[in-house]
């Protein structure tokens, strides 16, 4: 597959003059997933140059279907020193040739090394943005323990090279900041990626395909359909939905527990062979799909038991959005779209018996199901709106652009009549 070629900005370095008349270049550098930022993108487009740089050369296609630049770099996705430095190095390159304005770093490894890049190749304006802290955080075994004790001080580093560090949940931010890994004066938090609750409506997906749909699963029509939607690994919750699932179904037999996602061999967080044929066996498991509103269309109940340390669960959006009323964990990001007995219930992590019961509760109250689900939507429209993220992103460039001399705000108020929103204000 060809990789794709930027364009270089030209030799008077638009990097170190006002904005007048060029879209300020923004690089958004990601990991093999970087697709994941695609909506966001496309949502400040018209505001920005975007270019796309991600470790994994599939998406070179796709990126160019939807008209950005983009081009691949090597990055493991395990520790390897070797390799990491050879990753700074390419980097290094890459931003040097394409003098950007602003380089914003999205999830862990490229949070790191990307913004390290950025400082040694002299960009002005650096952000990262640090979508949950991952396994090293969810974890407190040996292994987890000494690669956390290496990660942490390079963190730190990165967020002194950066102008702001962006998390998606208070409580990651506050466990950063305690730990001395970012200043406060430099941190900000902005609720999730966003959704777009425009085209996630709970009419989206028609009787027919609902239909369609559930005789493919096998589902009858009076059966109460509860789904988890994610990887297939322990941190996730994967054995508690299932050891929940055995409870309830001794309670009502009407209930069918659905898990839609991919099987992860390469985590160390993976389920064993045993555990494998056993979730088989116990919950209708597909495994992974591409229209995962078809799946929430079809749903009653959405659970998501995680102990992993998410920033804001994407999936727990879209089940919000669908207006699905939804059982979590008290946990890092999961208890910021769910108010316990708002729009759904709130248990402990690892705790199989309160998850059980929690769904038993949605299982006998239809009307509770719909009142919860009603707040679930109004939740997602108010608070986790892609044009309401995508505002904030916004505002977060122009503002350092301003600061740094790089955009005119006299120019920037013909373009964008709406005032600059403050840092402050979303801290």
């Amino acid at each position: 597959m060809t990789t794709a070629v930027f364009k270089r900005a030209d030799r008077k370095s638009r990097s170190k003059v006002p904005w007048s008349g060029f879209l300020p270049r923004v690089l958004i550098v990601g990991g093999p997933d970087v697709d994941a930022r695609l909506e966001l993108i496309h949502s400040i487009k018209d505001t920005f140059e975007i270019q796309v740089l991600g470790s994994s050369r599939e998406l070179n296609e796709k990126f160019s279907a939807h008209g950005f630049e983009y081009q691949s770099f090597r990055l493991s996705r395990r520790a390897a020193a070797a390799s990491d430095v050879m990753a700074l190095t390419e980097l290094v390159r890459i931003l040097r040739y394409l003098r950007p304005q602003v380089v914003h770093t999205f999830d862990t490894k490229p949070c790191v090394w990307g913004r390290i890049a950025a400082r040694l190749a002299g960009v002005p304006i650096i952000v990262g943005t640090l979508p949950g802290l991952g396994s090293l955080y969810s974890s407190n075994n040996l292994s987890t323990r000494v690669f956390r004790s290496i990660y942490q001080p390079l963190q730190r580093l990165a967020c002194q090279c950066s102008d702001l560090t962006i998390f998606q949940n208070r409580d990651d931010a506050h466990q950063f900041i305690s730990a001395g890994v970012v200043s406060g004066q430099k941190a900000m938090v902005v609720p999730g990626s966003g959704v777009c609750t425009d085209l996630l409506v709970p009419g989206r997906v028609s009787d027919s395909q609902k239909n369609q749909l559930r005789a493919e699963l096998a589902i009858r029509p009076d059966q109460i359909v509860v789904t988890m939607v994610s990887r297939v690994i322990r941190s996730k919750g994967v054995l508690e939905f299932m050891a929940a699932s055995r409870v309830v179904s001794q309670f009502c037999r009407q209930v069918r527990f659905l898990l839609i996602g991919p099987e992860d061999p390469d985590s160390v967080d993976r389920l064993d062979l045993e555990q494998l044929n056993q979730l088989k066996q116990t919950v209708t498991w597909p495994g992974p799909s591409r229209d995962v509103p078809a799946i929430l269309g079809i749903s009653d109940i959405f659970v998501l038991p995680s102990a992993y340390k998410e920033g804001i669960p994407r999936v727990l959006l879209e089940a919000a959005s669908m207006a699905l009323p939804i059982v979590t964990t008290n946990s890092s990001g999961c208890n910021e779209v769910v108010e316990d007995g708002v729009n759904g219930f709130l248990v402990p992590v690892h705790d199989s018996h309160a998850l059980s019961q929690a769904i038993i509760r949605l299982v006998v109250q239809p009307k509770l199901r719909r009142q919860f689900g009603l707040i679930s939507r109004q939740r997602a429209v108010e608070r986790f709106d892609l044009k309401l993220i995508a505002a904030q992103i916004r505002s977060v460039y122009q503002e350092l652009l301003t600061q740094k001399g790089l955009l005119d705000a006299r120019d920037l108020a013909e373009r964008q009549p709406t005032a600059l929103l403050s840092f402050k204000a979303h801290k």
